[in-house]
């Protein structure tokens, strides 16, 4: 029992030291995390927490507004949906567009696996509540966010930075646009079910 415990939080030091090396946008970890067993696991994990650290400054303004706790923990659900449905939609965007212009033939788990860890940044969207400075600490998270699934495309594809560049721009623009068409009458209906709430 005490050997296992040590092994589990021998590998729970190892994930958090990758997440730092994400944070420091070091494409080593990001080349390392398709190699090693559990990689995908560890990359869902950070989507997860992320989606949590998003849905935590949301559930901020709903304790406060006293929401009972069924509602709250809907909004929270269709925080982390929202949350995990973008991770995918860009993941699947950068899989296809790298195999179809650039003849990247990567299974898709690998790309999911350097996508989900350059999520690394949003572990800190609980910050965009703060007062002041919750815009501008938003636009730093998405921007940082940007250049980790570069240098994770980049050294998951073994490609050039300007087709890490153009794949991860193509998946972002993807995501945005979806957001604002098809994704508004979901986003609304996420709005609605969040004031209901």
């Amino acid at each position: 029992m005490i050997e296992q415990l040590s092994l589990w939080w021998g590998d729970l030091q190892t994930y958090w030291t990758m997440v730092g090396q994400a944070l420091r946008l070091q494409p080593a970890v990001f080349a390392q995390i398709q190699e090693m067993a559990g990689g995908l696991l560890l990359a869902l994990l950070v989507v997860l927490l992320a989606g949590v650290s998003e849905a935590a400054a949301q559930s901020i303004v709903l304790f406060l507004n006293h929401v009972r706790f069924k509602r709250f923990g809907l909004a929270l659900c269709m925080s982390l949906f929202s949350h995990f449905g973008g991770y995918l939609l860009w993941t699947t965007t950068i899989w296809l567009a790298g195999n179809a212009l650039f003849a990247q033939n990567q299974p898709f788990h690998d790309v999911a696996a350097v996508v989900g860890l350059a999520y690394a940044p949003q572990l800190f969207s609980f910050l965009v509540l703060m007062p002041f400075l919750g815009n501008g600490i938003g636009i730093v998270l998405s921007l940082w966010s940007m250049l980790a699934v570069v240098v994770a495309v980049r050294a998951g594809f073994g490609i050039d930075t300007w087709q890490a560049v153009l794949l991860a721009a193509i998946g972002w623009m993807l995501v945005q646009l979806v957001r604002r068409t098809i994704g508004r009458p979901v986003r609304c209906i996420e709005q609605w079910l969040t004031s209901r709430a």
